[in-house]
């Protein structure tokens, strides 16, 4: 039997590694696509899942006060960062989901005349609340922007920052 010389083996080997990197390489790629559409079905999940609840809740007190026509029926809560930087979609409908299911249980069903007389102290509801938890962070209102009364639709506009809370010892 003869042996073959050491030089034989090395073209083979030297193509393998080729093919073995290229696989590595190209499954990394893919897995990269892959997490980034992930995270994107993800997002766009969420957002549905916050939309579908706001929606079901607007039906729900629309049936309840939907032959009345002085009270206020539909809520719209609008977030805008203190920062002047927007937050990201996840935070802002989070944040915006919280703040409404604050509001809604005040406001939905009031008579639009109690509004229209005290609008300070559905602003004082929500002055300097902290929402803690939200996507790992916790953030505070700093005070509503406006407040409009269109009909039977309440909107409102609040500001909020990221809130730093001091470490406990």
């Amino acid at each position: 039997m003869k042996v073959p010389p050491p030089g034989f083996f090395s073209s083979y080997m030297r193509a393998i590694g080729l093919l073995v990197a290229g696989m590595i390489i190209g499954a990394a790629l893919f897995l990269s696509i892959y997490n980034q559409r992930l995270n994107m079905v993800i997002v766009e999940n969420r957002k549905l899942h916050a939309q579908k609840d706001e929606l079901e809740g607007e039906i729900a007190d629309l049936k309840k006060t939907k032959n009345q026509q002085t009270t206020i029926n539909r809520l719209n809560v609008f977030v805008v960062s203190e920062e002047g930087t927007p937050f990201d979609t996840l935070t802002e409908s989070e944040l915006r989901k919280r703040v409404n299911s604050d509001l809604k249980k005040v406001v939905i069903g009031r008579k639009i005349s109690d509004f229209a007389a005290m609008p300070e102290v559905y602003e004082s509801i929500l002055k300097e609340k902290p929402y803690l938890g939200v996507l790992d962070r916790d953030y505070m209102v700093l005070g509503v922007r406006w407040i409009v009364l269109t009909q039977t639709e309440l909107k409102v506009w609040v500001t909020i920052k990221e809130w730093k809370r001091l470490p406990t010892p």
